[in-house]
């Protein structure tokens, strides 16, 4: 029963849908053919007025509805031959004569068509007319980048043999005239200037000496105070000896030699550090043979002293 009822009703409803499209098909072309006809005059009316338009206004009105060019094209095209060269024409070529529209019409196509060339950056011209070749600037080279500045370093006159003593160098970069008021100024004082870079590295050399490095090896110069150096040196032999200074400039790649120092230090041997300077240099062999000749010596000495008695 309920599929019979559901089956009548969908029956019910496709009538009522096609009746409704029907009324609603009939009212939209009736609103369509009001719209379309003037109000108070009918359909026939029109007709006749439309036949009855002269035939030289309905071709005005359809040249006027033919596309004109746009005045910028107009102005931009080059100006129309003279009525003499538009007759002439004809005569050389052979072909017909294209009127001032036509001309305007064509330059407009191609201009729309042709691509715009690329704009191309000129340098600007010198005094001579020519274009101004574009120079690069010079990089600056690493002895540009040195600069003077003074230098001071310090070494004793005179030394004893196995004693320890202090050297100092310093180097200037804040603009004064001396590099001397760093130093300790117990010793020799020997200043100078020298061609340093930002970065530098001061070494200390000799032969005859045992060298401690007690200060950083490579420094950045300040612009506040000065750049020191020091080393603990022992001297090794006695006499003359020479100890020396070498300045290097630090660059990001390599070590560049700036300048070299050399002070003479005069070793001293006295005392007890004399025989320990004997010691030292001599024959391991010979200072122990020495040694027990020396006990022997004094053992001979102590027997005679007691057999007297």
């Amino acid at each position: 029963m309920m599929r019979i009822l559901s089956v009548l009703l969908v029956i019910a409803g496709l009538l009522a849908a096609g009746f409704g499209g029907a009324a609603l098909l009939e009212n939209f072309d009736t609103e369509t053919a009001e719209l379309s006809t003037p109000a108070g005059a009918p359909y026939e009316e029109m007709v006749a007025t439309e036949s009855a338009i002269p035939e030289e206004e309905a071709a005005v009105e359809i040249a006027s509805a033919e596309p004109q060019p746009d005045d910028t094209a107009l102005r931009a095209a080059p100006p129309a031959a003279e009525p003499s060269d538009a007759a002439e024409a004809p005569a050389e070529t052979g072909e017909p004569a294209l009127t001032d529209d036509e001309i305007g019409f064509m330059f407009q196509t191609q201009m729309e068509e042709g691509p715009a060339p690329a704009a191309r950056s000129i340098p600007a011209p010198d005094a001579a007319g020519e274009p101004a070749a574009v120079i690069p600037e010079p990089k600056a080279s690493f002895a540009d980048k040195l600069q003077t500045v003074p230098i001071a370093h310090e070494t004793p006159a005179s030394a004893e043999y196995k004693r320890p003593f202090n050297v100092t160098f310093a180097i200037d970069a804040t603009g004064d005239t001396t590099a001397a008021d760093a130093l300790p100024g117990r010793g020799v004082i020997e200043e100078g200037t020298a061609k340093v870079s930002d970065r530098v590295e001061v070494r200390l050399s000799g032969a005859s000496f045992r060298i401690e490095q007690t200060s950083p090896l490579i420094q950045t110069l300040s612009p506040l105070t000065e750049n020191t150096w020091r080393w603990s040196v022992t001297p090794l032999t006695a006499g003359d000896h020479d100890l020396t200074f070498e300045i290097f400039a630090i660059d990001t790649d390599a070590v560049t030699p700036l300048r070299t120092y050399r002070d003479t230090v005069t070793v001293k041997v006295s005392g007890l550090n004399r025989a320990i300077a004997f010691a030292d240099q001599a024959n391991p062999l010979f200072v122990l043979l020495g040694g027990i000749g020396s006990i022997l010596a004094g053992a001979i000495g102590v027997a005679r002293f007691f057999a007297k008695r």
